[in-house]
């Protein structure tokens, strides 16, 4: 490729700007997704080859330890909308391939979550999903009687068992507005506390493909790959938990696991939070 002049950076940004991509994003996500690509065409003074596009990505992680990833799917959706063959394989950049078990890095689920505020139901659902971790197969059996604000009762999909959840402000007041608001529109029937909480777009229980459709519409627009299922939100989750320091007895109970093994069979730990994590545990460091 040929050097890029300051106008053909300007329309291939005003392209990107206009691409289902980013129009579906809430202004906070789009703000974000635009600033990045604006900061790497502004930072390329050359062309959008392949060394070129490696050597931003690394300057990035330099500097923003942790980022790269968040910035490759971002960049690789521009390359994308502007009819430019990407270039690069996950391999290539700092950290690896994506794992085979895919989970959302927490600039990816901040993101996610910005995008979902544009619809009462998805933004209820899927933050319930990246508070607690709850299983596809758990949230379209949620029923309206099992939300007690702030708590909800899940039923576990391996043994039956309940276990009662208190959920933050935001999360709860996000299920109590969409109880209170488009769910209305069925009628008194779906208020009833055995009536499905969350519904399909004919005001029956949410079927799990419909789910499904909906989640990977998200995942198109982060740019995830297409083996990114919704079982991605509960490994980020048990990642968060185990990254602030609980204990996989503590992630097993939490969730409802029945073996000790399951916590490190989720969580996706990044060698920094490891690293953390062992001198916060060692003696010689701690009391410096």
């Amino acid at each position: 490729m040929g050097n890029i002049s300051s106008r053909s950076k300007s329309s291939l940004l005003s392209t990107y700007e206009r691409s289902d991509r980013v129009r579906h994003l809430s202004p906070d996500a789009r703000y974000r997704y635009l600033r990045l690509v604006k900061t790497f065409l502004m930072w390329n003074n050359s062309d959008l080859s392949r060394d070129n596009l490696l050597s931003y990505l690394r300057d990035r992680e330099e500097h923003q330890p942790g980022s790269v990833k968040w910035a490759y799917q971002i960049l690789k959706g521009f390359y994308n909308e502007t009819g430019k063959k990407w270039p690069l394989h996950p391999k290539d950049v700092d950290g690896g391939p994506e794992p085979k078990r895919p989970f959302l890095e927490t600039e990816e689920a901040e993101a996610f979550m910005e995008m979902a505020k544009g619809n009462t139901q998805d933004y209820a659902m899927f933050r319930l999903v990246l508070i607690t971790g709850i299983r596809k197969k758990e949230l379209r059996e949620l029923n309206v009687g099992d939300f007690r604000y702030p708590r909800i009762s899940i039923e576990t999909a391996k043994g039956g068992e309940r276990r009662i959840r208190t959920l933050d402000d935001e999360t709860a007041d996000a299920i109590r507005k969409y109880v209170n608001g488009p769910r209305m529109i069925w009628g008194g029937r779906n208020n009833k506390p055995d009536s499905p909480l969350f519904l399909s777009p004919t005001g029956r229980r949410l079927p799990e493909s419909t789910l499904t459709k909906w989640f990977r519409r998200y995942m198109r627009m982060l740019g995830k790959p297409k083996g990114c299922g919704m079982h991605a939100l509960r490994r980020t989750v048990v990642t968060w938990e185990a990254g602030s320091g609980m204990t996989d007895l503590e992630i097993q109970k939490l969730h409802g696991w029945k073996s000790s093994k399951m916590p490190s069979v989720y969580a996706r730990l990044k060698p920094e939070v490891l690293e953390r994590e062992a001198y916060e545990a060692n003696p010689l460091i701690r009391g410096r």
